[in-house]
């Protein structure tokens, strides 16, 4: 643009455009309630009940601009979440404010804390960390080998300190990869270090869970032992959003047929920068009631802790690969595990299941339930040597989960 008079048009619709612009602002007031300081604290602002669309959000926490992402999660054209991560001082407490805009203001290139991504397979690509077909969404019914067909067999998400995909297929089990060092890799590995990435210090995958929960993979209860999803009239995988704050998957599982009940659910898998855990929203998006879950750990066959209240962990060695890797020779890799589940949602801890550990949740006459994951292994330079640091880790998990933030929000 050389003529200097269409520059400067152009400049006065850009602010007119920005003047025009229906515009909020709102204070949200943060105390945290622990006597411990706490990073990366994920905090979300609906935007559900505003008289405009929000498109654009500048958030501040005094002179310093805090790294912000607006989502919009049921697809229907309107933003529903402001979400952003903040640190807080034991017993702190601290006031941001928040601007939010109807129109675009600026191009706000935060730093990527978190990535994720889906991936069709194809027959010409011949490097498996080079596949080029990126996709959003995918649907298909029970049957149809969508397994096969995406690369790493589902969609896959990371924050800097973990990394994991989940199965496209009856387990919807998370495979995990364990990092050296905090950085993001799944855009250039897809899952699959080659030997220079490896030899640079890439992570790689660290668990094999077969036909257990794995870690935190929601299955049915039938009320004697945990099931497959399935049968289903249809399961599909969305991503949602893929950072810089957050990186959010969608899984569905349409006509799921349990305990007598056909019923649609719906998950959100939620990782946040600086977290080595996911947070998982379950939504009964069609009426079901007394239907029961199932979640937990692997029986890593060496330490194990459970609180008998929905807190339940493990640590030990696997072959990545299973049975393969013991046959050539490769030393085990260790891994922590961890599921902590509310204890309103509990129902039982069954013991009759020896490959797992599991407790069975349900609803209780309500349409959702959260619980969350999370892992560690003997790969991380930045991680825990030992069960004893990976249990007490949990149990402080546990209570920071039980004693969130608090959140005002000031018109």
């Amino acid at each position: 643009m050389n003529n200097p008079r269409i520059l400067v048009a152009a400049l006065l619709l850009v602010g007119a455009m920005a003047a025009n612009a229906e515009t909020k602002t709102i204070k949200v007031n943060l105390s945290n309630p622990l006597n411990v300081k706490r990073t990366d604290v994920p905090v979300v602002v609906s935007l559900r009940d505003l008289p405009f669309n929000v498109v654009d959000a500048v958030v501040k926490d005094g002179d310093r601009e805090v790294p912000s992402q607006i989502d919009d999660l049921d697809r229907n054209l309107t933003n529903d979440e402001l979400a952003f991560v903040v640190d807080m001082e034991a017993k702190g407490k601290k006031t941001l404010t928040v601007e939010l805009y109807s129109e675009k203001q600026a191009d706000r290139n935060y730093p990527r804390r978190t990535y994720g991504d889906m991936i069709m397979r194809d027959f010409k690509t011949k490097k498996k960390n080079k596949f080029p077909g990126y996709i959003h969404s995918l649907s298909a019914p029970e049957g149809v080998d969508v397994f096969h067909m995406v690369h790493h067999h589902g969609a896959d998400f990371e924050s800097e300190l973990a990394a994991y995909r989940v199965y496209f297929d009856e387990r919807q089990t998370y495979d995990l990869y364990g990092k050296y060092k905090k950085q993001l890799e799944l855009e250039t590995s897809q899952f699959y270090p080659d030997d220079e990435q490896l030899a640079a210090g890439y992570g790689d995958d660290v668990l094999w869970a077969g036909q257990t929960v794995g870690l935190g993979a929601l299955r049915g209860w039938n009320g004697e032992k945990s099931t497959m999803v399935s049968p289903v009239k249809s399961r599909g995988q969305r991503m949602v959003a893929s950072g810089p704050v957050r990186t959010i998957v969608e899984l569905t599982d349409e006509g799921w047929q349990l305990s007598g009940k056909t019923f649609n659910l719906r998950q959100n898998v939620i990782i946040y920068a600086g977290h080595r855990d996911c947070e998982i929203h379950v939504f009964q998006d069609t009426p079901a009631d007394g239907v029961e879950f199932s979640t937990g750990v692997i029986n890593l066959n060496d330490k194990m802790f459970s609180d008998h209240k929905g807190l339940v962990g493990d640590w030990g060695g696997n072959w990545p690969n299973g049975v393969k890797d013991s046959i050539a020779g490769k030393p085990k890799i260790v891994v922590g595990l961890a599921v902590n589940v509310p204890e309103k949602y509990v129902i039982s801890e069954p013991t009759t299941e020896k490959d797992q550990y599991l407790y069975v949740l349900g609803m209780k006459g309500g349409k959702s339930m959260t619980y969350n994951m999370a892992f560690t292994c003997d790969k991380e330079t930045f991680g825990f040597k030992s069960y004893k640091e990976w249990f007490s880790w949990m149990k402080q998990w546990k209570k920071e989960l039980d004693n969130p933030v608090k959140v005002d929000i000031v018109e």
